[in-house]
C-alpha cells in the first residue's frame, strides 16, 4: 500500500482538529442513547479481577460509536500487589504517553471498579496528556465514612490493614482535569458514598439506578454518559445533566 503523500500528512492534524470540534450526533442502541465519536482516544481500564475480557464489549461498543478505544495493556488487574501504587503507575504512565504520541491528542480515561483509581492518579501525573477522567463504581473518596470495609480500598493497603493518611489524602484530590464519576446505590462491592466526588465547574457525580458492579459498563444510562462525555467538543466540558441536548442532535 503506497504511504500517504506529504502533503496529505501535513493535512492530517488540522483535519483532526476539525472534525473534534464538530457536534456530535447521537443513535440508539437498544435500550441506550449512544453520542456519536469522531475517533477521539480512550483507555479503557478493567474491573479488579478482569482484564481485556472484561471490557472487551465495551470497547467494541465504543469503536462501533466512532471513538477510539484502547485497552490498559496489563493484563488482568490485581492491584499493585508488590509493587506500591507509586511504582505501579509510572508502568501505567507509558500507556497514556503512547496512545497520546499514536493519535495526536490527549487521550480519555476510563476506570471501572479500583482501575478508576489509577485513571484519575494518572491524570494528576500526566494531565497535559489526559483529557478527562470517567470512572465506574471507583471508591478514590477515601474521606468518606465505611471505607475502611470498602474491599478495593484494602488492596491498597498492601496487607498493612489501613490506608496510609497521607495516601488517604491524595486519593480524595481531584485531578487537574474534567472528571466524572458515575455509581450506583445498587453496587454491592463498593459502598456509594465512596464513589461521590465534591462537585466543581469540571466534576460531576452520576447516579444510576439498579445496576450492579459488575453491571455497570452494561446499563443503557451508564453507556450513554460515557458516551457524551466523550462526544463532547474538544475543550468545551460541561456536566452531563447540563448539557442542552440540541447541542449534540
Amino acid at each position: 500500500m503506497q504511504s500517504p503523500t506529504p502533503a496529505f500528512d501535513a493535512l492530517r492534524q488540522p483535519l483532526r482538529a476539525l472534525l473534534k470540534r464538530c457536534a456530535p450526533s447521537v443513535r440508539r442502541d437498544g435500550d441506550a442513547t449512544l453520542y456519536l465519536g469522531q475517533g477521539q482516544p480512550v483507555i479503557v481500564f478493567p474491573v479488579l479481577g478482569g482484564g481485556p475480557d472484561s471490557t472487551a464489549p465495551l470497547r467494541s461498543l465504543l469503536d462501533e460509536a466512532g471513538f477510539t478505544s484502547y485497552d490498559w495493556g496489563m493484563g488482568v488487574d490485581t492491584g499493585p500487589r508488590d509493587r506500591n501504587l507509586n511504582r505501579w503507575l509510572r508502568e501505567l504512565e507509558e500507556k497514556v504517553i503512547d496512545v497520546a504520541e499514536t493519535e495526536g491528542s490527549s487521550v480519555s480515561l476510563l476506570g471501572w471498579s479500583l482501575s478508576g483509581i489509577y485513571a484519575r492518579e494518572l491524570a494528576k501525573r500526566t494531565n497535559p496528556l489526559v483529557r478527562q477522567v470517567i470512572t465506574l463504581g471507583t471508591p478514590f473518596n477515601t474521606s468518606a465514612e465505611g471505607h475502611q470495609q470498602c474491599p478495593l480500598i484494602k488492596v491498597l493497603e498492601g496487607g498493612y490493614g489501613n490506608l496510609a493518611v497521607n495516601l488517604r489524602h491524595r486519593l480524595s484530590q481531584s485531578p487537574p482535569v474534567p472528571c466524572t464519576s458515575i455509581y450506583s446505590r445498587t453496587d454491592g462491592l463498593v459502598p456509594w458514598r465512596l464513589c461521590v466526588e465534591k462537585e466543581s465547574a469540571q466534576s460531576e457525580n452520576i447516579e444510576v439506578d439498579g445496576a450492579t458492579h459488575r453491571g455497570l459498563p452494561a446499563h443503557p444510562k451508564v453507556l450513554e454518559a460515557i458516551t457524551h462525555r466523550l462526544a463532547q467538543p474538544e475543550g468545551e466540558w460541561r456536566p452531563f445533566g447540563a448539557a442542552p441536548a440540541r447541542a449534540y442532535n
